[in-house]
């Protein structure tokens, strides 16, 4: 995984000028002593001969000259008459030439012949199994490296940090996250200052083990260590919120914000979403504007209907309205549209409303046209185009869904034009009634049958 391949730089092959000293120090020294548990070889003590030119070739690879130390030493291969243990110190120094040469697997091969000869004294047979351990993780042969550095802990007097960080990346990358836990544990515990990468192997096991209040303690480590990581600051709030730390969650954001470290998009609209969920309105509309106006959240169909939403949640309907029909012309769905018109029916704005409801059938999926379609027909009702209302209705009664409530809004626009009737036919009388008496005919003056 990634989280991995960034921490495995911080382990390494030993510094150059470590291994040239513990090297000299073997050489000079002659005797070692065997690990309790091995059969001790029958003796560690270097030719004479054999120990001056490695020491030369010592003094080159202290000095950067890498090909002058390896000509040394390859000079010795060549001798017949080599014991066991001047075989193996050779393989030895060979190997850490070819790490300082960045050939680690050639450095593992020389390893492994420095072991086989069985002639090294007890301290330089530990380094060469941790070697190996290093080299066979950093090669990805990780059920090698786990028996090795098992190999390692057990001859191991006083086991540093190091050798424990190293042990949890081995049992990490086997996935066997439970063994992991301890000596990850162990080596931040156990450090003065915990490296950030260490941090990040501990937070990563305790969150494949699920347990996401410790993974909260780690990364509340890690901001301290690093305040200006943004990346530790989200991840900090996204599992705060997780356990149900809300006020914890929006607070670490809010704070992250304020130091500038929330810059870009991603973590913007997350910033905005946190304050969405918990209820704090204004503060998801406030980091959408922000964002908006500096040009670091993208104006999509996503972010306008956050910003409606929390308008809306902040009982500010009329400012929702432009973002709403923002969305809705670049979303692929209906969706703003709809609650644009929603909004605006409960505003009595009829026209408008039809309007962004005809928009929404236009993207509207086949099982929602009856109910677009009986909004629309209540739109036409409002704005008393009762023949439009009245075809809206009827697409909206041949849907299951709709249909009692448009045959409701049917027979409610037929009272509206029986009303509308009587109102037309009450003013016709009127006026008729209130026709000049002079257009009336004179009446006649003859009586007569």
């Amino acid at each position: 995984m990634n989280r991995i391949a960034r921490v495995r730089s911080s382990f390494s092959s030993p510094p150059r000028a470590l291994v040239a000293v513990s090297i000299a120090l073997a050489i000079a020294c002659r005797v070692g002593v065997a690990a309790a548990s091995d059969t001790p070889p029958a003796s560690t003590a270097v030719n004479p001969q054999i120990a001056e030119k490695l020491l030369l070739a010592n003094g080159y690879l202290e000095n950067n000259r890498l090909d002058d130390a390896m000509s040394v030493v390859d000079e010795l291969v060549r001798v017949r008459k080599n014991k066991p243990v001047d075989r193996a110190q050779i393989h030895r120094f060979r190997g850490y030439i070819l790490i300082a040469k960045g050939k680690s697997e050639d450095a593992g091969k020389e390893f492994e012949a420095a072991l086989a000869e069985n002639a090294l004294d007890g301290a330089s047979k530990q380094g060469m199994i941790y070697s190996l351990a290093q080299i066979h993780t950093q090669a990805g042969r990780y059920d090698r490296a786990r028996a090795l550095i098992d190999q390692w802990f057990a001859g191991a007097e006083d086991p540093k940090p190091e050798a424990y960080f190293l042990e949890a990346m081995i049992l990490m990358q086997q996935q066997a996250y439970a063994d992991a836990l301890e000596p990850a544990r162990i080596a931040v515990e156990r450090s003065p200052q915990p490296r950030e990468s260490w941090l990040q192997l501990l937070a990563a096991i305790q969150f494949q083990l699920q347990d996401y209040k410790s993974v909260a303690g780690t990364l509340e480590q890690l901001v301290a260590l690093q305040p200006a990581n943004k990346r530790y600051w989200v991840q900090l709030a996204t599992i705060e919120s997780t356990i149900g730390n809300d006020g914890d969650a929006v607070a670490e954001l809010g704070v992250a914000q304020v130091g500038g470290l929330l810059a870009d998009d991603r973590d913007l609209r997350q910033r905005a979403r946190q304050c969405f969920v918990h209820d704090l309105p204004t503060c998801c509309s406030e980091t959408l504007e922000k964002g908006f106006a500096d040009g670091k959240i993208k104006k999509d169909a996503e972010s306008w209907q956050l910003l409606a939403n929390c308008y809306i949640a902040a009982r500010d309907t009329d400012k929702a309205l432009e973002p709403l029909a923002k969305a809705g012309e670049l979303a692929a769905d209906n969706r703003s549209y709809l609650m644009l018109g929603q909004l605006e029916l409960q505003k009595d704005r009829f026209d408008a409303a039809h309007d962004a409801l005809v928009k929404a059938k236009a993207k509207s999926k086949p099982d929602q046209a009856g109910s677009i379609e009986l909004l629309i027909g209540i739109a036409s009702l409002g704005s008393n185009r009762l023949d439009d209302a009245e075809k809206s209705f009827r697409i909206a009664r041949a849907d299951d869904k709709t249909s009692k409530a448009a045959d409701s809004y049917l027979k409610h626009l037929d009272q509206v034009r029986a009303i509308q009737q009587m109102k037309e036919s009450a003013v016709a009388d009127t006026m008729a009634r209130s026709q000049p008496v002079s257009d009336a005919k004179p009446a006649s003056s003859d009586r007569s049958l």
